[in-house]
């Protein structure tokens, strides 16, 4: 293995920041658990560890004494900063709430080279009173906001990486280049070299079933396991007919067709809209969906042989504690799993399929919940009201992409909504929601976008038309975060 860092997570989104700003500049970087044991670590031997703590002013986690012990370098920060100084003979004092930009100033050392201060969003401080082993290497006002013990070479800064953060970006290279002694060596195509060597070596001579959603995450998956199994590679695609207007038939044409995976196309649609019938609840549709979805793949998986199954999990399920990005079959359980992709967040999987070849259509695609467009239905979901969303979500969609704004928005698409007790029982309100992703302080947010008021217009004209029963047209302006009921309609 070449070199690598280990960023230890003790804060979901600051640990994902890190990492992947790490690989950009070329630095492999690992995520493991805050609580991963200093043993581990040691037999991993990486060439240093950053630990990755929030900017709450809450820790809640455990720092294993021994990892600034091990030999190599460590970088602590937010608010894993004072824990680790503490580890090591300083006295944090009562944290004092900043939740400001304050001006913080360096003393030399060897990440911070000749900086001398710089402007910082300061949540949280707790000043720190450092014994005769260790050194200030930050300070804020009065206090020692960060230190550093020269003989193990532990350094602590009580901030975190920000959106466009050059200074904080130039201290974590210097941390991996000139401390640890990192290289840049890690690219997409490292990272296919890598994945399908591992995938040969866990394959063999065997057989692999890979489980397709249609989403970019499960596509990429497919093609690096067929560059490597070729026909011993079987792919699954459960069509459950709350896909998007022609959306099975261009996953069809792209994998089976043009790419030639060997892929079996479940259509399931009757099932689906059977487990659906009368249920109105978001939780009710989704429990039922998954289910569904898992009985139909474990029925079908009893008539194959194969020795692995490759599912196509990310960094950031794996982080959110979720197994899978669908329920995972539970059967054949001697058979091994294989995670090709948790290592890897969405933009880093999209880089990896451009590197693939695959064209900017999968590439760039939306994400697309494993329930389709049934959470879109608001109420009842039945056939009629999915082939009336379905084609109406497919106008919207082609409208973005006339206006050239499909490649500037995140997520964009329709809701249907029928008005209760109104006096025409099929009146309908289409919902419209399109935004764009904001990166703050390692946080997503999710901001609706400012779409030509044109566009709307000729939008709901054209609805309209095509469907009398459709009462209002509506944009909906409400911000919210990544999480998917944020972000959906919901």
């Amino acid at each position: 293995m070449q070199d690598q860092l280990i960023v230890l997570n003790f804060d979901n989104q600051y640990a994902a920041a890190l990492a992947s700003r790490l690989r950009v500049e070329k630095i492999y970087s690992r995520i493991l658990p805050g609580d991963t044991p200093a043993e581990e670590i040691r037999r991993i031997a990486p060439q240093g560890l950053v630990l990755a703590g929030g900017v709450s002013g809450q820790f809640s986690g455990d720092i294993d004494p021994e990892l600034t012990h091990l030999g190599i370098p460590v970088l602590a920060l937010g608010d894993a900063a004072p824990v680790a100084a503490a580890l090591l003979g300083a006295e944090a004092w009562e944290k004092r709430a900043v939740n400001d930009v304050g001006t913080v100033c360096f003393s030399p050392s060897p990440i911070t080279g000749e900086m001398e201060e710089i402007e910082r969003q300061l949540q949280y401080v707790s000043p720190l009173n450092l014994p005769d082993t260790m050194t200030p290497l930050a300070q804020w006002e009065d206090a020692v906001i960060g230190a550093q013990h020269p003989e193990l070479r532990v350094f602590t800064l009580q901030f975190q990486l920000e959106a466009n953060d050059m200074d904080m970006m130039d201290i974590l290279l210097r941390f991996a280049t000139q401390v640890c002694g990192c290289t840049p060596w890690w690219s997409e195509e490292a990272f296919i070299n890598k994945a399908k060597a591992e995938i040969a070596q866990r394959a063999g001579d065997g057989k692999a079933v890979c489980i397709m959603s249609g989403g970019l995450s499960s596509g990429v998956n497919a093609v690096l396991a067929h560059r490597v199994l070729g026909e011993r590679l079987q792919c699954l695609y459960v069509d459950s007919g709350l896909l998007r207007e022609h959306e099975t038939d261009r996953f069809v044409e792209y994998y089976r067709d043009r790419l030639g995976l060997n892929l079996k196309v479940i259509r399931a649609q009757a099932p689906f809209l059977e487990a659906l019938k009368g249920l109105e609840s978001p939780e009710d549709k989704q429990v039922v969906i998954l289910r569904t979805l898992k009985d139909i793949l474990e029925e079908t998986m009893r008539t194959l042989e194969y020795d692995l199954l490759i599912l196509p999990v990310n960094a950031s399920q794996l982080m959110d504690g979720a197994d899978a990005p669908s329920p995972m079959p539970q059967i054949q359980q001697d058979k091994p799993v294989m995670l090709p992709l948790s290592e890897l967040f969405k933009d880093e999987i999209r880089f990896v399929g451009e590197a693939l070849g695959m064209p900017p259509e999968i590439t760039q695609m939306q994400p697309f919940p494993w329930t389709g467009l049934a959470l879109r239905v608001m109420g009842e979901c039945t056939a009629e009201k999915l082939a009336m969303l379905r084609q109406a979500d497919a106008l919207f969609t082609d409208e973005i992409r006339q206006a050239g704004l499909n490649k500037k928005l995140w997520k964009y698409f329709a809701v249907l909504y029928h008005l209760p007790y109104h006096q025409e029982r099929r009146a309908a309100v289409i919902v419209l929601r399109a935004v764009t992703a904001s990166h703050q302080g390692g946080v997503v947010h999710a901001l609706a976008a400012r779409l030509p008021y044109d566009l709307l217009e000729r939008y709901t004209a054209h609805v309209r038309e095509a469907w009398p029963q459709v009462r209002k047209v509506v944009y909906d302006l409400t911000p919210g975060s990544s999480n998917l009921q944020d972000i959906e309609w919901q």
